[in-house]
């Protein structure tokens, strides 16, 4: 089987569209090893990391199994390796749509909830293992040795933009966030600004449980969605649910 050309285009790997995000960050250069990253995200999304086979992602390559341990050391290791690229493009993706929003308070913090919900719905698996990567304690446990600080880190950042996005709301302001993930306020700005911060801690659970429901089919709700009442639908629900956050974000 013929190795695959390196300056070949992304495009050949007939990838999902919901892999857009992924590929733009790792920039220019990608080689064999991120594009097996690429390929491995996209089995995840289509079959769950229960039935994950790193034996598919190589034949879609055109590569030997044995890319795998070389690359990765592992199975898990390219789970590992999946999950953070898919972790790092989740944690840039609501805060990139709340920058390009236009708009007081209210209409920013909604468009960060709705790309997050929009990320999760085309990600579906992948978001679920993203934010519980608990399926396989090996792969937790080297995620957490490799990436914990990264990925509690990121945590923090989102909080700093949501507590903002809380300020601006309750006092009618607009901040620039004119911060990144590597340098964003802290510890003080979080005592300083306690209820707009526990507000935006809040947010974060509550926008997390709807892009959980979102990523796949919840079986508990899947009745309540068919039945047949003209008020009662997932757009509606959700129209709702985004509702109550914005109005705890209005301290209400």
């Amino acid at each position: 089987m013929a190795r695959p050309r390196l300056d070949a285009p992304i495009p050949e790997l007939h990838l999902s569209q919901a892999l857009d995000g992924v590929t733009r960050l790792m920039g220019n250069n990608i080689g064999t090893r991120e594009r097996l990253i690429l390929l491995a995200i996209d089995e995840i999304r289509q079959s769950g990391p229960a039935d994950f086979n790193a034996r598919v992602v190589c034949e879609r390559l055109g590569v030997k199994q044995s890319m795998i341990p070389y690359h990765f050391g592992s199975r898990d290791g390219l789970v590992v390796e999946a999950t953070i690229w898919a972790f790092r493009e989740w944690s840039r993706h609501g805060i990139d749509m709340v920058r390009r929003t236009t708009g007081d308070g209210d209409k920013r913090l909604r468009a960060f909830i709705k790309a997050e919900i929009e990320w999760a719905t085309l990600m579906g698996p992948v978001a679920l293992l993203v934010q519980y990567p608990m399926l396989s304690e090996p792969v937790r446990i080297q995620l957490e040795s490799l990436y914990g600080t990264e990925m509690r880190r990121s945590l923090e950042y989102h909080l700093a933009v949501l507590t903002d996005l809380v300020i601006d709301i309750r006092t009618g302001t607009t901040n620039p966030l004119d911060y990144n993930e590597s340098d964003f306020p802290g510890t003080d700005f979080a005592v300083k600004n306690a209820n707009e911060f526990l507000a935006a801690a809040s947010i974060s659970w509550a926008s997390h449980g709807i892009q959980m429901w979102a990523s796949g089919s919840h079986l508990s709700t899947k009745g309540f969605w068919s039945l047949d009442l003209p008020k009662i639908a997932v757009k509606f629900a959700m129209k709702n649910h985004l509702d109550e956050i914005v109005a705890i974000a209005k301290g209400r």
